[in-house]
């Protein structure tokens, strides 16, 4: 929205409350020249009179920012597209990266006190054990959380080279705990040779699979993300 949008819409909730913009100013500790400024599109509210002026005119910020009401339905839709706006597609992929990062982190905590005592059993519940998965526990919330509030989770997991990187080192990492799990080089040392190729083929195989699907998944989430920025562009049309 520009400032002119945002100011208009300002003035129409005003005139709806009955408010003189001397009023309205004088509730907020401000001018009416203040007030005139922001209908014009001349100046945009403070930061911190954001609230108190969406108070006196019973509108939400979502609603402010975006320079119209909003519907219900309507608040998750605008409230991403602002934050789209205000972030930029670096940023977003950046923090996409993060959260990738904390999931392999979660995944290495959990299984820490499995690769601790390298047996495929339970590991014992000591100090260490229950420090890793409460860690866990607090970065499954984060991941969780900051996933739903970050907008355009698809357009965040449609690079489909990044998706790719991070199937292949998701993979090896869990690869690499079931390895030492497992025994490590000593169960290597008990295979034969015609084992041991069919476990390099297979771990070949499984790798280039999980390397491909995500690939496919993330084109089909760029082409939808392209399909449905097409569409917003066609209705503001």
């Amino acid at each position: 929205m520009t400032k002119n949008e945002i100011g208009t819409f300002i003035a129409a909730c005003r005139k709806e409350k009955k408010l003189t913009q001397k009023q309205l100013g004088e509730k907020l500790n401000v001018t009416d020249r203040a007030v005139s400024k922001w209908e014009t599109g001349r100046s945009f509210p403070d930061v911190s009179l954001m609230e108190p002026l969406c108070k006196e005119l019973d509108i939400s910020v979502s609603e402010l920012l975006a320079g119209k009401h909003l519907e219900p339905e309507q608040y998750q839709k605008e409230t991403e597209k602002m934050l789209m706006d205000s972030v930029s597609t670096g940023q977003l992929m950046g923090l996409q990266v993060v959260l990738y990062i904390l999931n392999l982190t979660i995944f290495v905590l959990v299984d820490f006190p499995f690769i601790v005592r390298k047996i495929s059993g339970l590991p014992l519940i000591h100090y260490i054990s229950i420090t890793c998965w409460l860690l866990a526990l607090v970065l499954i919330f984060c991941v969780s959380y900051l996933d739903k509030k970050l907008p355009a989770r698809k357009f965040r997991t449609s690079n489909v080279m990044l998706e790719r990187i991070i199937g292949a080192v998701t993979f090896l990492v869990i690869m690499s705990v079931n390895f030492v799990v497992s025994g490590g080089l000593s169960y290597i040392k008990d295979l034969n040779f015609g084992e041991k190729i069919y476990t390099v083929i297979i771990f070949a195989v499984s790798l280039a699979v999980v390397v491909g699907v995500r690939g496919i998944v993330a084109q089909i989430r760029k082409e939808e993300w392209e399909m449905e920025q097409e569409r917003n562009t066609s209705q503001k049309e």
